[in-house]
């Protein structure tokens, strides 16, 4: 059996912190992404449609 130490487990804490906030920012740079280039790729498709049909 493993015995965590008390710094450990504290040093364990802290990179899983980092970890979520690193993952929180780059999934919300992408929706950002995602949400600001949104209404013109809808712009861009619905004349690339209307040019093809």
């Amino acid at each position: 059996m493993t015995v965590v130490t008390p710094r450990v487990a504290r040093s364990r804490r802290a990179v899983m912190t980092l970890f979520v906030t690193a993952c929180v920012v780059v999934f919300g740079a992408a929706a950002f992404g995602v949400l600001y280039a949104l209404p013109g790729l809808v712009e861009e498709v619905r004349l690339l449609w209307e040019e093809t049909w």
